[in-house]
């Protein structure tokens, strides 16, 4: 599904769909670590994560590890502020498939 992403939209969709189970974030700028906290704080049955090409950090990624635990798989592809040992890291308390591609220049 292609919505714009933004608060109001992740909070419309947590209201409509609370157990959602995968969810992708694709090529925006619109996504960043205050909304990777919020997604953890209101999606907690998330099993699969992909965030691609986003301007978030290792603190968006911890926020992710703590607040969804039924993760399965996080992918984090291109985005730029993210160290593969934070989503190592992140994950330590499930077995959840981390992976992380790195960014192009």
């Amino acid at each position: 599904m292609g919505i714009p992403e933004t608060f109001g939209s992740f909070n419309v969709l947590a209201s409509n769909c609370p157990a959602l189970e995968r969810m992708a974030i694709c090529n925006t700028d619109t996504v960043g670590d205050s909304e990777l906290v919020f997604i953890a704080a209101k999606f907690t049955s998330l099993k699969k994560l992909c965030i691609k090409n986003c301007p978030i950090s290792d603190t968006g990624v911890k926020s992710v590890g703590e607040g969804c635990p039924s993760l399965v798989k996080l992918k984090v592809k291109r985005c730029r502020g993210v160290t593969k040992a934070s989503v190592c890291t992140a994950f330590l308390h499930n077995s959840c498939d981390a992976q992380l591609s790195p960014s192009r220049n």
